[in-house]
């Protein structure tokens, strides 16, 4: 039984996404004001490489590790030496298949000490998710939280200190990244260690067993990462580094309505991983679904009024064409925060391949359309056809969750009497 209701683990994730926000809107405001437009594209488009290269080779070992500890099929501390020891082939991977891209794209605007900052931040990004994902699996939600929140105030003080007062530029905001991944990997290690006594063990049974389970979720994973990066690697090649800084500003403040969606995905895995009672987890996330959808919608309509003074007042006037960009691609944002949830759902009992069926054609789509549209319209084109492919996708992943798990479509979409009594629940938590 967890230990805490799922209303408090909601709210906890939440609140720490909240913070991780704040903290990231204010290095994003100096990044932008002291990189400018030329330079925050350049920042944006050397991180596309190594980010989709992580999410590769994580080989799912995240989800893997959630599911197999919220299952207790082996023991905690088999399981967890496992992982070290897979985290250990993983880096080695990453940092290689990352070099190999970078020699593939041979930018020159990405220089070798860019590059090599890049390169030795991948196994502490690879170790961050992995610990997290102990963690979760564990349903020790407040630790998971402290990874990313506490990252991002490492990163925003590291940003103030090598790209504002030092003046380092885009190298600058590289070590930035590395010193928050780095501090961060060392905290939930250390807190690992003491957990398990630093008595790591692993068998070979259960490094199959992780890697198998995971080479689905990293399959699954990658499929969706490239739907949500592969836009910026064709502005790179197709537009202008200007276009790309807009375009990944923009956007980055769009997705910031997922923070929701993610609360709700990061509990509802865990819950899901640990619990046997289905039908009470089907009517559960049909209700999560609902309420965030609306809850995005009345965000939505918020930042798309606020966007227009609020970006030349925080971001500078030079950042004004990513307005249109953030309002363009709220529906798109809006739609794909349905398909995060229910695929956390399906994620949780050791079905993450389910969104690959779904989301390789609307990859597909998504490239397609860009080649299309970026030419003749620049950022906007890759905002459009983010929309069709996302828009696509999540209701295509609807009709298949609703099969996957015996739910009528109905029931999932359907505003139901009960969605709203969390509202009291949340009222008595919060006078006690």
């Amino acid at each position: 039984m967890a230990r805490r209701s799922f209303l408090k683990d909601v709210t906890g994730v939440f609140v720490s996404n909240v913070f991780t926000i704040a903290a990231g809107l204010l290095a994003s405001v100096i990044l932008s004001r002291k990189l400018g437009p030329g330079g925050f594209g350049v920042y944006s488009a050397i991180l596309v490489i190594p980010l989709i290269v992580v999410s590769f080779t994580q080989l799912g070992i995240r989800g893997s590790s959630i599911y197999h500890l919220g299952r207790k099929k082996f023991e905690q501390s088999e399981i967890i030496g496992s992982i070290l020891l897979i985290l250990g082939m993983t880096s080695a991977l990453g940092i290689l298949i990352t070099g190999i891209g970078f020699l593939v794209v041979n930018d020159a605007s990405f220089t070798g000490l860019y590059i090599l900052l890049v390169m030795l931040s991948i196994p502490f990004r690879l170790a961050m998710a992995y610990f997290g994902g102990i963690f979760i699996g564990k349903e020790q939600i407040g630790k998971a939280n402290f990874i990313n929140w506490f990252s991002e105030m490492i990163h925003l003080v590291a940003v103030v200190v090598f790209v504002w007062i030092l003046q380092w530029k885009v190298a600058g905001a590289l070590l930035s990244l590395l010193a928050a991944n780095f501090l961060i990997t060392l905290w939930a290690g250390v807190r690992i260690g003491k957990e398990v006594g630093f008595r790591f063990q692993y068998r070979w049974i259960i490094v199959r067993d992780l890697l198998s389970m995971g080479f689905l979720f990293a399959l699954s994973f990658v499929v969706i990462q490239l739907n949500y990066r592969i836009d910026v690697l064709l502005l790179q090649k197709l537009s202008t580094m200007d276009q790309v800084g807009f375009y990944s500003l923009g956007v980055s403040i769009a997705e910031k309505l997922w923070q929701l969606p993610l609360a709700i995905g990061v509990v509802l895995m865990s819950r899901t991983a640990n619990s046997t009672d289905h039908e009470l987890i089907n009517h559960t996330t049909g209700k999560l679904v609902r309420v965030s959808f609306l809850a995005g919608l009345i965000a939505s309509a918020v930042l798309a009024l606020l966007s227009p003074w609020l970006i030349p007042l925080v971001w500078g006037e030079e950042f004004a064409s990513s307005v249109r960009i953030i309002q363009y691609i709220l529906p798109g944002i809006l739609f794909i925060s349905v398909f995060r949830i229910l695929s956390s759902r399906l994620s949780g009992i050791g079905k993450p391949h389910i969104a690959i069926y779904v989301f390789l054609p609307a990859l597909i789509i998504n490239i397609l359309l860009n080649l299309w549209w970026i030419p003749s319209l620049g950022a906007l084109g890759a905002v459009w056809a983010t929309n069709v492919s996302y828009t696509l996708g999540t209701l295509a992943f609807v009709f298949v969750y609703s099969k996957a798990v015996r739910m009528p479509v109905r029931r999932i979409v359907e505003f139901q009497e009960d969605d709203f009594l969390f509202v009291k629940e949340f009222r008595k938590w919060i006078n006690r």
